[in-house]
């Protein structure tokens, strides 16, 4: 695959990095499929690779600090991941996939205070605007085929995403998300999905831009894939070093997950499916989710 980077805003508190992976050969006639993987640094380049290679071109939107899975290798080597700018690179993730506080402003994340959320609709509104627009301006791409993936807080990311902009993603895939986040606010939003998708989604039209994907007319349903380990937990505390968690003092993730499933059963436009990764913890689940997105935004 070839690179694209730039640095959107460089040299401003909104910097933001982004890098492109473009497959080689030539394009579909449409253009390519696009995923947009959220924490894509952190498990960029997939190892292993995706079942059948990686046939779409895929955007990391950066969250500061070095390209490459800093903080995987940081914590390998025993190195606290919140020293220096890595915990400054945490505490923007954490304001850029949270949804706002009920008035519309900021709010502290519920394990670290110091940190703010409430930024996801900043987040979006570059993504869906300058990110992809910059993105599109780089190789061909196929604006009826945008998937967005996101695990954790990226998941939660995703999830907000559906709620704020219901259809402009062909594919919503969700791993692991926080839906523990303040009280399960994000089901409440979920809750509030339109029975029908906005007028003038459809068949984008000739030269539109990928800023504006729309789900393929020949698919009027638009895709939610959730997963999860089978043996994940989340954990209502935050972690304590001198207190280690015990497994029985988890939620299992899965119940939660196909509740929401079953949730969001009868929004008729949307197609709902679980998909459990077997064996697989909720670190663990990062990687081996965001290979099983690549393979299914190339489909």
């Amino acid at each position: 695959m070839s690179l694209r980077e730039t640095a959107l805003a460089a040299g401003t508190p909104d910097a933001r990095r982004l890098r492109l992976h473009v497959p080689a050969g030539w394009p579909p006639r449409d253009g390519w499929p696009l995923l947009v993987l959220l924490d894509g640094d952190w498990v960029w380049p997939p190892d292993p690779p995706p079942e059948g290679g990686t046939a779409c071109a895929v955007l990391l939107p950066g969250h500061g600090g070095k390209h490459g899975p800093v903080l995987s290798r940081l914590a390998r080597q025993g190195v606290p991941a919140q020293a220096g700018s890595q915990a400054q690179a945490l505490a923007r993730r954490a304001l850029d996939f949270t949804p706002p506080a009920p008035d519309g402003g900021r709010w502290p994340d519920p394990r670290r205070p110091e940190w703010q959320c409430g930024g996801a609709d900043a987040f979006l509104d570059a993504l869906l605007g300058p990110m992809l627009d910059w993105a599109g301006a780089q190789a061909p791409l196929d604006p009826a085929r945008l998937s967005l993936y996101g695990h954790s807080y990226g998941g939660l990311c995703a999830l907000y995403a559906l709620v704020r902009h219901p259809g402009r993603f062909a594919h919503t895939i969700c791993a692991s998300p926080s839906l523990w986040w303040r009280d399960g606010r994000i089901e409440a939003l979920l809750d509030g999905l339109p029975r029908a998708l906005p007028s003038g989604l459809g068949a984008p039209r000739a030269g539109a831009d990928v800023s504006a994907p729309r789900p393929h007319p020949a698919a009027p349903r638009v895709r939610l894939t959730l997963m999860a380990g089978t043996d994940e937990r989340w954990y209502p505390r935050p972690l304590d070093p001198a207190h280690p968690r015990r497994p029985a003092d988890g939620v299992p993730t899965l119940p939660r997950l196909e509740a929401l499933r079953r949730r969001l059963a009868d929004v008729p436009w949307l197609d709902c499916t679980l998909e459990r990764l077997d064996g697989i913890h909720h670190g663990d689940a990062l990687g081996a989710s965001a290979r099983r997105a690549m393979t299914l935004a190339a489909a």
